[in-house]
């Protein structure tokens, strides 16, 4: 499959850009700035300013699908996300390449008092008023689309990922390495189209368990 990640040079670009290229896909990283270091092998590089449509549609034409995992990195107020996903979404559309996932975050259904009347206001307010209007614009769109609700990302190495579309109690960390995973899955399997995943990293077992 020609896969097109924006946000390639990122941290979970990166890793969503490495699973691809070791499964064999066509992939291309679409970048501000050449990335450093450098991508390995056969992957691919489009230089585009993701807010910019003409960019954008130079940097999708031909590829079967888009991964949109850009985001603003910062807990300071942004529209990097939503900016982003409107003129891709829209970019994707004119051009027929209608497999897109996004990336939202596990904590837009959670309900738990201490978060939704402390944490929520005070820590992560800026993050949810960014994810909200992706999953809107994205479930608008006419794209056979999925929603990537993770919890948060961490650089911990890969334990095996959980996929439900029901939030998972207790969890609270995935591996970025663990949400690539999920992406190669289901660009290859198609097991949740039109539909927002909670995905989140198995727990080790404890010695004994």
């Amino acid at each position: 499959m020609r896969v097109l990640v924006l946000g390639g040079a990122g941290q979970l670009g990166r890793e969503t850009v490495h699973t691809l290229w070791g499964r064999g896909h066509a992939v291309c990283a679409a970048v501000r700035r050449p990335p450093v270091p450098a991508f390995e092998g056969s992957v691919g590089i489009r230089l585009a300013d993701a807010r910019n449509k003409a960019d954008l549609r130079s940097a999708i034409s031909g590829f079967d699908a888009v991964v949109n995992v850009m985001g603003g990195g910062t807990l300071r107020k942004n529209d990097v996300a939503s900016a982003t996903s409107t003129v891709a979404i829209a970019a994707a559309t004119e051009l027929g390449v209608h497999r897109y996932i996004a990336m939202s975050a596990g904590m837009v259904a959670l309900d738990w008092a201490p978060f939704k009347y402390v944490l929520r206001p005070l820590i992560f307010r800026h993050i949810l008023a960014e994810h909200r209007p992706v999953e809107e614009t994205v479930k608008a769109s006419a794209l056979a689309w999925t929603i990537v609700r993770a919890s948060a990302l961490t650089n911990r190495l890969a334990t095996g990922y959980i996929a439900s579309l029901e939030l998972q109690s207790k969890a609270f960390v995935t591996s970025r390495a663990d949400v690539a995973a999920f992406i190669a899955d289901e660009l290859e399997n198609n097991d949740y189209i039109r539909q927002a995943v909670f995905v989140t990293s198995r727990r080790k077992q404890g010695k004994g368990n």
